[in-house]
């Protein structure tokens, strides 16, 4: 059911009250405390006091100006991407900094996008390779029952900034909107979706997993709900009830109402389906522990995380001699991409000359001794549990190496994640 709002909106007033800071605090305190992490408002801020003609300092202009500079980047990289991917849509990020009013930021950390088909993603990452970006990251992981795609994959790509001051830019190509479980698959929301922004509602209560809410996040979600015509709110419920995001729902709903803001739209029996959910994880957390196979490679992954010390070596030693990669993939866990040669992707290519016309080979996983190694058109990488051994590498690389057996991927599943791990260990 829907709501009259209580008129939230962007305001100098609203993200005060987020930053709880009163009308009279210091500016450079109140500043300080939007650019924290647990804000990220400071962007925002800074636009509005520009936009109500309060007088900015020499730095606060400085930092507006970078901050609208990475916008304007990003916004020219979709560009780009949609021109290659026609079906791919983002995430997050820049679908929300359209709601905000004109000429007040949301500030841009990185790009999400979403390929619906293995296709899309290996175009935007090709465009990406070619046009000066670094693969960071590259992972391949189960899919679910139902899954459009088989596996899910992830390409993440690094950029320096012009200043040495702001993070590298960052693009994330994602085959699933919810990557945030890095011992689960991941999770796949409606196709096609009938609604953007509802997926990125969903997307953003999800990242109640990974951390706790930024008062941002709150914000974002009052202007999402807001925006969401009836569909979009029935896909939100479905989507929610799909990947078991009840509690967060009601955790994000909870943060909103403290704040005295009433959002556009409130789900109802929310208590009674959020009471399933926790059991459904409890259950599926307990399935999924009970399997040493799993158990071993969840540890494994610690290693990759920079935790675990020897007790994570020794089980990635383990689950990579046996049961091996291809057999953890089977049982449900998401591999990392170690890369074994440089990029396939060309290097000439300028930025108004499409790639499309080029053909693109298919993901093919291949059997290389007792390693398996994913064949990419952005060239071949082993894929680990957990940290990856130099010999494992020459072994999987060498010159002599070749393929024992050969698997093409199927492009759509029968019965059967990713997550954003740096490649390499």
């Amino acid at each position: 059911m829907t709501e009259v709002t209580t008129g939230t909106a962007v305001t100098t007033d609203t993200v005060l009250a987020l930053l709880e800071a009163g009308p009279r605090s210091a500016r450079d305190t109140v500043l300080r405390t939007a650019r924290g992490g647990r804000h990220k408002l400071a962007a925002t801020l800074l636009s509005l006091w520009a936009a109500g003609g309060e007088e900015l300092t020499d730095d606060q202009t400085a930092e507006l100006r970078l901050a609208q500079e990475r916008v304007e980047r990003y916004q020219q990289v979709w560009e780009r991407l949609q021109e290659h991917a026609p079906d791919a849509f983002l995430l997050k990020g820049m679908t929300i900094a359209a709601l905000y009013p004109p000429g007040i930021l949301r500030s841009a950390g990185d790009l999400d996008v979403i390929c619906p088909r293995h296709a899309d993603l290996w175009a935007c990452a090709r465009h990406l390779a070619a046009t000066g970006w670094e693969l960071e990251a590259f992972t391949v992981g189960p899919a679910r029952p139902g899954d459009t795609v088989s596996p899910h994959l992830g390409a993440e790509f690094r950029k320096p900034a012009p200043d040495p001051s702001q993070d590298p830019y960052a693009v994330g190509l994602f085959t699933a909107e919810i990557v945030t479980d890095v011992h689960g698959p991941a999770r796949q929301l409606a196709r096609p979706p009938r609604s953007p922004l509802a997926a990125s509602t969903v997307a953003l209560v999800a990242e109640r997993w990974e951390r706790p809410f930024r008062s941002r996040d709150l914000l974002d979600l009052v202007l999402l709900l807001r925006a969401l015509d009836d569909k979009g709110v029935q896909q939100v419920r479905d989507d929610l009830d799909k990947a078991g995001l009840w509690p967060e729902w009601r955790e994000a709903m909870r943060g909103i109402a403290r704040l005295g803001w009433r959002p556009s739209v409130v789900l109802p029996h929310t208590r009674a389906a959020a009471v399933r959910a926790r059991l459904l994880r409890s259950a599926r957390t307990a399935v999924r522990w009970s399997s040493p196979v799993r158990a071993a490679a969840f540890a494994a992954q610690s290693g990759i995380e920079g935790r675990g010390g020897r007790l994570a070596a020794l089980a990635s030693d383990l689950v990579h001699r046996r049961p091996g990669a291809r057999r953890l993939l089977a049982a449900g866990v998401p591999l990392f991409g170690v890369p074994l040669d440089a990029p396939d992707a060309p290097t000439d290519v300028q930025l108004d000359i499409p790639l499309d016309d080029k053909p693109v080979e298919p993901l093919r996983l291949d059997d290389v001794g007792r390693h398996l190694v994913a064949r990419t058109p952005l060239g071949s990488f082993l894929l680990v549990s957990g940290a990856a051994r130099q010999e494992w590498l020459d072994e999987a690389g060498g010159p002599a190496s070749a393929p024992s057996s050969t698997s093409d991927t199927p492009g759509t599943p029968d019965t059967k994640h990713s997550s954003s791990v740096r490649t390499g260990a």
